[in-house]
Formats: C-alpha cells, structure tokens, sequence
C-alpha cells in the first residue's frame, strides 16, 4: 500500500510535464496506460513472488477494481484538466481537498468509522495544505 501511495502521487509530476510541453492532450492517455499496465505488472510479480500463490475472492477484485477506477479516472481528468490550462496548483488543491473529502464521508457514512484525534489532524492538515498550495503555488 506504501508503493500504490507513493507511485499515484508520483503519477502526477509526469502530467504535469506533459501538459506543460503541451503535448498533454495526445498523450496523458498513453502515459497512463503504460503507467498503470507498469503497476499491475509489478504488482502480480510482487504477489506472485512466493510459491504459496494469492488468494483472491470476488469481493477484493470488486474492492480493487474500484479503486483502480477511481485512480484512473482521477488522474485522467487531473492530467485533462492542466492539459487543457487549468492551473497546476488549482488542479492539484482540488484534487487533494476532494480526496480527502470524499474518503472522510465514505468512511463516516459508509462504514460508520470512528475518527480519534489523530485522523481528524491529519484530514485537518491534508485539507490546510490543499489550501496552501492553491494560494502560494
């Protein structure tokens, strides 16, 4: 999970190159797609690494197969969104802000999570540094 976190913010830095060299509307698509193929290979080699095998139900490949939608389409429309000359730090705040926002409700609502002090600081400083980023970037 570490590397998934690491990698999709990573992912990023590379739209933001292609917008800038304006080339992003060709191809942020291309970049994600072998971005992403990159990451499921990887991520089968990693699994498989062992000769136990994975044990994989229906409802982890449901679960993955959200998140991979979601992450695809975030940074589809982040990497659209810069390619088409919004901002990058308007794009990037909003993405965080909405992140953060909407993993906060899911969690509350949907799964009746309790959030301690510790949560509620880090969702607090997520959503400060969002607004940092689009007012001094």
């Amino acid at each position: 999970m570490l590397l998934a976190f690491l990698l999709n913010g990573l992912c990023p830095f590379g739209l933001r190159i292609l917008a800038g060299m304006g080339v992003g509307r060709e191809y942020i698509p291309v970049y994600l797609f072998y971005w992403y193929l990159a990451g499921c290979v990887f991520g089968l080699l990693w699994a498989f690494r062992n000769s136990k095998g994975v044990s994989v139900s229906g409802t982890s490949i449901g679960v993955g197969a959200v998140m991979a939608i979601a992450s695809v389409g975030g940074q589809l429309f982040m990497g659209l969104a810069m390619a088409y000359g919004a901002p990058g730090n308007v794009v990037y705040m909003l993405a965080q802000g909405a992140s953060i926002c909407i993993v906060a409700f899911g969690g509350l609502v949907l799964f009746k999570e309790k959030v301690g002090f510790y949560g509620k600081a880090g969702m607090g400083v997520g959503l400060l540094a969002a607004v940092l980023l689009g007012v001094w970037a």
